[in-house]
């Protein structure tokens, strides 16, 4: 049998291959254990990220004070926040959603109004003297669009309902793993680095410590830079005389957690809702979008994130593109860090590959 580096790598591959074969055959083992660990990770999720929020506070307050002291304080500080947002922000923004599902049909009204002004354009009936390009069959395409757009609406707020109602099943639970990894969650490295040999400890935690490093500024950061963004996009709507500003501006903060992506999702239904004032409308809501991630991209967000995480902008569309085929939505959030952390294993494994081979 062949016994080159090639063969042997390809011996591993078919070894793998034929595990997870051989796994797939027995489902019923593997399937209570996905559906677990499906159920788990909503709330490990939402746990983990209040967790990387709440710890700069806990551990600036426990210079002074006992620590579980400073979890019930910044417990306290966080409902305060939540008060103050459903007080002050919330009513204005439930006004404007019921306002903006009301007006779903002249909404539709004004956009069919504004594709049949466009069809009268002298230049579109010229081309429209082609059959591919005629009035009717544009006129249909862009329906169908439409209608696509709106399917997939319908879709992604029923998912987003689903959610909603699995985190206020959840929601008991929840506070009690974020304080107890606020409390117990410096002894996991030291845990994870019992379990390894003596030679691989000192490797291990840098590598532990990079990824902590990574995933809690990718946090930070995106939450910080969400919120301005949701306030620079609230402001230049306010400007431009925008229905729903507030409304609108929440959605290009939420759609700021997807890298890269995020303003041209934000950008899909605000310039939907820009067709019923006018075509030049959308123009200024896509200035307002463009300014406001520049002013995000190359003043604030350097400030905030600098190069923690180190993945080229290329590498985190497609990353981006291939979790939103692979997972959802969810997915486009958390691939990047995700990526970093692999990266950060592959390289650390790497290094000590090569340091044997050099011993």
């Amino acid at each position: 049998m062949p016994q080159g580096k090639w063969f042997r790598t390809g011996y591993g591959i078919i070894v793998v291959l034929l595990i997870a074969f051989l796994a797939s055959k027995v489902d019923y083992v593997f399937d209570p254990i996905g559906k677990v660990l499906a159920a788990l990770f909503v709330p490990l999720l939402i746990s983990g990220l209040f967790y990387y929020l709440f710890r700069p506070f806990v551990r600036l307050l426990s210079i002074k004070l006992p620590k579980t002291l400073a979890i019930i304080l910044v417990y306290l500080g966080a409902l305060g926040v939540c008060y103050l947002f459903f007080l002050m922000i919330w009513p204005p923004i439930r006004d404007q959603s019921i306002n903006l599902v009301d007006n779903i049909p002249q909404i539709a009204d004004s956009i069919q109004s504004w594709l049949e002004s466009v069809q009268q354009h002298q230049w579109l009936k010229e081309i429209g003297q082609k059959d591919a390009l005629s009035t009717e069959n544009l006129t249909s395409k862009l329906t169908g669009s439409m209608d696509e757009i709106l399917n997939s609406v319908v879709g992604s707020v029923r998912g987003m309902f689903n959610v909603i109602m699995n985190f206020f099943f959840l929601l008991g639970l929840v506070p009690f793993m974020i304080y107890y990894l606020l409390s117990e969650g410096d002894k996991f490295p030291r845990l994870v680095i019992r379990m390894l040999p003596e030679r691989y400890h000192e490797e291990m935690r840098g590598a532990l410590k990079e990824i902590d490093a990574s995933i809690g500024s990718f946090i930070l950061s995106k939450v910080l830079t969400s919120l301005l963004i949701g306030m620079l996009t609230f402001i230049g709507y306010v400007l431009i005389n925008m229905p729903y500003p507030l409304l609108l501006g929440l959605i290009a903060a939420i759609t700021n957690f997807i890298p890269y992506i995020g303003p041209l999702i934000a950008f899909i239904p605000t310039a939907v809702v820009a067709l019923t004032v006018s075509p030049m409308t959308v123009l200024l809501v896509g200035i307002v979008l463009v300014v406001s991630n520049q002013i995000e991209a190359n003043l604030i967000g350097p400030r905030i994130i600098g190069k923690q995480m180190n993945v080229h902008p290329l590498t985190v569309m497609l990353l981006v593109i291939g979790a939103s085929a692979i997972i959802g939505p969810v997915g486009m959030i958390i691939v990047v860090p995700v990526y970093a952390i692999v990266k950060i294993i592959a390289v650390r494994v790497y290094k000590l590959y090569k340091l044997n081979r050099i011993m």
